[in-house]
Formats: C-alpha cells, structure tokens, sequence
C-alpha cells in the first residue's frame, strides 16, 4: 500500500511542470520595481511562480493585466521572466541580461548557440551594467541544455 502511494505521488510529481527558483515579487526590485510588486502582491500574485501557474495563458496575462493596472507587455514580460527562472543556476539579474541580449522564451534560448549567445551577454552587459560579473560561457551552454529539456508552461499569445 505504501509502495503504491509513493509510485502515485512519483507520477503526479513527474507530470507537473518544473519550477527551480521562485522569488517575492517584493524582493527582486531591479526585476520587479516595488510599485509594480505591490500591484502584483494585490492581484494574489506573491512569487515568481505564481505568475507562471496564474498567467501562463494569453487570456490570464489580459485579466492580470487588467487587475493590475499594468500593461499587458509588462505582464507578458514578467511572466516570461519567471519561466527562465524554471531554470537551475540562474538569477534575476542574468535573466534580465538573456532578454537584452534578445531572448525572449526558453524555446527561444534552447535554439542558441553558446559562445555566441555567451558575446550578447557580455555585451548588453558592458552597457547596461546588470550583472556582477556576467555569466560565463559554460553556465550559458548549460542554461541552454535545460531549456531543451523544459516542458513549455507559457502559451503564446
């Protein structure tokens, strides 16, 4: 019986999508400015991800948008935030930098080539100064090797 409940929870667990770093919206102010957290704290969104499982669908980003206040391409743009944030050994600010450099979406980043990709970094870093130090190629091979490996939460639209 006890083996039987443990397979059971093993399956339920293994089907759910995989959520690596969750943050307070609250505590990760150069991603999510503090006026934006309390709007998003106010809609019942408290962590990171919870935008993923409230606003993984386009018509949940429209109502989140509306219930916020916040426009609709912030919503977008946080909630594709939290889904590189699925991914191990990564942070907020080098989120931040992944979508400077133009990496909109895990698919997106699981298509990149490292050592290029490892150069945009580097180089939206130099100008918008996000990260202490920027990540290095290995780290950004590997993020890339987990995102071909993620089940997609977000769909489009």
């Amino acid at each position: 019986m006890i083996a039987r409940a443990a397979f059971f929870l093993a399956c339920l667990l293994a089907a759910a999508p995989a959520f690596a770093n969750h943050y307070a919206v609250s505590e990760v102010p150069r991603m999510i400015p503090a006026r934006d957290a309390r709007k998003l704290i106010d809609a019942g969104i408290r962590v990171t991800d919870d935008l993923l499982r409230q606003a993984a669908t386009a018509d949940a980003r429209k109502q989140l948008a509306k219930k916020t206040g916040l426009r609709g391409a912030r919503i977008d743009q946080l909630v594709r935030y939290a889904d590189f944030l699925r991914l191990q050994n990564i942070g907020p600010e080098w989120v931040m930098l992944l979508d400077v450099a133009g990496v909109k979406s895990v698919p997106d980043l699981a298509g990149r080539s490292a050592p290029e990709l490892t150069r945009k970094i580097e180089a939206a870093n130099r100008t918008r100064h996000l990260a202490d130090p920027a990540p290095r190629q290995e780290l950004v091979l590997d993020w890339i090797s987990q995102a071909a490996k993620l089940p997609a939460v977000i769909s489009p639209g």
